[in-house]
Order: structure tokens, then sequence, then C-alpha cells
């Protein structure tokens, strides 16, 4: 016969007391997401150009779906730099 499957968590730590609490998502007007706003988006942009992950952001996936359209649209304009731009070409 074959084992019943466990529902919910099987291993819990040490220390945890019922359910862990998730993250809170910041939420962010619609204005800040707008690819003419480029201060507010190098928040979203690391050191060396990358758009950085919703698991640093802490973004909601429809957020970060809209400052990955801005970001790229801003660096379309020419407002933003494209990852590893400053690096020189070889021949």
């Amino acid at each position: 016969m074959a084992k019943p499957r466990a529902r919910g968590r099987a291993n819990k730590k040490k220390g945890m007391v019922g359910p862990a609490q998730r993250k809170r998502r910041p939420r962010l007007p619609a204005e800040d997401l707008d690819w003419k706003n480029f201060p507010s988006l190098r928040r979203f942009v690391s050191e060396r150009g990358k758009i950085r992950s919703r698991r640093i952001t802490g973004l909601s996936r429809r957020q970060q779906a809209m400052v990955a359209t801005a970001v790229k649209r801003a660096r379309t304009m020419g407002l933003l730099a494209y990852p590893d731009q400053d690096r020189k070409v070889r021949h």
C-alpha cells in the first residue's frame, strides 16, 4: 500500500512557530515606472547595467515586467546604458 502524501511542510526547522510569513512587496505608483523617469529606474538596474531580479527588488510579477519594459525603452532612447556597454570591443 502506498504512503499517504503529506500536505504542507514536512520538514519544519527548529525555532519556527507557525507558517512562515511572506515578505511584503512594495507598491509602486505607475508614474514611477515610466521610462522617462530614469532616476527612479536606476534603483532597479545594477552597476553593470543589468536589471535586478524580483527577489532583490521585492516587486510583484506585474511590476517587474513593467520595470523591465521601462528600462528597455529608456535604453533605446539613450537614457540608460546597456549591460557591459563600457567594455572594449576586441578586433
